[in-house]
């Protein structure tokens, strides 16, 4: 501590008297935009230039901001945290929870927008059920009828020319809905059928309640001064998922064990959570997935092969399928390795910390710029590129390329580069990282390799427009439609 600079000389842009830096975000012109964080995430880290830190001070209603772009700083401040790490708080679900429901929420206040002793004393009542790899190895039979329904669904949505209709995401997000409530709530909550009124309710309250977080938790807190339409909606949705999940809750899935134990309304409150976090994330993670493997044909037909040799096409899949298809795995990291569904994932810190070289202030909220490093050439040669090859062991390699590494020079040397950097544990993460990382992870990904292989599987996926942009809701998601075309493998001419 003796030694680093004095936290006043950390890089970043100047706060003004009174409104600080808060007006540049309520201003919104580039780089200050909460709908494209990522433009500012790149405009930061050129400001933070050798030095690899920068702050963004006197934010209206946060704490200073400190992004340090470096994965070994990640390294370290990750692997200090107290048992009880803090994240920054959500304040509209916080003040939802913890004010206007806490006649319902009372001490168990669940897992989202939550901190300290309440946090800790949840998690040790859901974190075993959850986090065991056993649990969502269980689950993937179930989670395998989820994705074929989908898949067949798919097939009666396409156009006359067989391309997925422009709201292909929203059917993304009630595939997500339809999987969280079955490994977690142990029922089908009937999202792909077409006329369950249910299911339109629900799919309305997650429009509703995903359009209003970044508005409610991203811009000026206006909804402290009164109640705003947004406010209302995020509201009301909220209370449509408690519902929800009090009148669906079963005796399967994870919840049944938790209530079990600790009762329903511990159940309930988890599976609130769960849908909370796990439903656009894992949408968004499939969306971007397919949209790389359309563009890549390479990766594509070595995607197929490997589940041509290793699934049979008509297999109720269990986990040991899916233990046999590690490209199907690296090309869903490398997906979120270049489109990680959350920009950067954050820690309050509770004292005092030398961050690249300056002492920063406890209390100060440290951002992880997740997606910054998972796009740097310093931990990922060639980051544009598309290459799954990069994620796998060397004796996958060869299997994978069909042929000895240098017959496809330009993969083979994006992965020899690869291979000589190594990759750094700490440099892309897409579900976090230590007790706070995403509780759901291993379900999350199980949903994404059944449904990938399902679709792969059966059909060649095509992309014929440009390149996709995406934007921050607060998820990183797609901005224009999802018209991807899709053949029967077993039907094209050139097969």
């Amino acid at each position: 501590m003796s030694s680093a600079r004095c936290y006043t000389y950390m890089p970043g842009p100047r706060p003004l008297p009174v409104i600080g830096n808060s007006w540049r975000f309520a201003i919104g012109k580039n780089p200050w935009r909460t709908r494209a964080l990522d433009v500012t995430l790149w405009f930061l880290r050129a400001w933070a230039g050798t030095g690899g830190a920068v702050k963004v001070a006197k934010l209206f209603g946060h704490p200073d901001l400190v992004f340090p772009f470096s994965a070994d700083e990640t390294a370290k401040i990750y692997r200090r945290e107290d048992a009880m790490p803090h994240r920054a708080k959500a304040p509209c679900l916080s003040h939802y929870k913890q004010e206007l429901r806490k006649n319902f929420f009372g001490e168990e206040p669940g897992l989202i927008g939550v901190h300290g002793v309440p946090w800790s004393r949840f998690r040790s009542k859901v974190s075993k059920a959850l986090i065991a790899p056993e649990a969502s190895r269980a689950a993937v039979p179930e989670l395998d009828y989820v994705a074929n329904d989908f898949v067949s669904r798919m097939e009666c949505i396409l156009d006359s020319n067989r391309e997925l209709p422009k709201d292909f995401l929203t059917e993304l997000y009630k595939w997500a809905l339809e999987s969280v409530g079955a490994w977690a709530l142990g029922t089908r909550l009937g999202c792909l059928k077409e006329n369950d009124a249910d299911a339109k309710d629900i799919i309305k309250c997650i429009h509703g309640f995903f359009h209003s977080v970044p508005i409610l938790e991203l811009s000026a807190p206006l909804w402290r001064l009164y109640s705003t339409p947004t406010y209302k909606t995020y509201i009301e949705a909220l209370d449509a998922f408690r519902t929800l999940c009090l009148k669906r809750l079963t005796d399967k899935g994870i919840c049944a064990e938790i209530a079990k134990t600790y009762g329903e309304k511990v159940a309930a409150i988890l599976a609130l959570d769960l849908l909370l976090v796990g439903v656009d994330t894992t949408a968004a993670a499939a969306a971007s997935t397919m949209y790389f493997l359309a563009n890549n044909d390479r990766a594509q037909r070595k995607l197929q092969k490997e589940l041509d040799k290793n699934v049979p096409q008509a297999k109720i899949m269990d986990c040991k399928d899916l233990d046999r298809l590690p490209y199907l795995k690296a090309c869903i990291k490398e997906s979120l390795r270049i489109k990680p569904v959350i920009l950067g994932n954050g820690r309050c810190i509770q004292s005092d910390t030398v961050i690249s070289g300056y002492d920063v202030p406890k209390g100060s909220h440290v951002v992880f710029p997740h997606y910054i490093l998972s796009n740097e050439e310093r931990y990922f040669p060639s980051p544009k590129e598309y290459v799954p090859e990069r994620w796998l062991r060397t004796q996958d390699v060869s299997e994978a390329m069909e042929c000895p590494l240098g017959h496809d020079r330009k993969i083979a040397d994006v992965w020899r580069k690869q291979k000589e950097t190594g990759i750094h544990p700490f440099a892309s993460l897409p579900f976090g990282f230590g007790r706070r990382m995403c509780i759901g992870k291993r379900f999350a990904e199980a949903e994404l390799q059944l449904l990938l292989a399902k679709i792969f599987h059966r059909y060649d996926v095509t992309w014929r427009y440009g390149e996709l942009t995406y934007s921050v809701t607060p998820t990183y998601v797609p901005n224009e439609p999802l018209r991807f075309t899709l053949h029967h493998r077993n039907k094209r001419s050139n097969k």
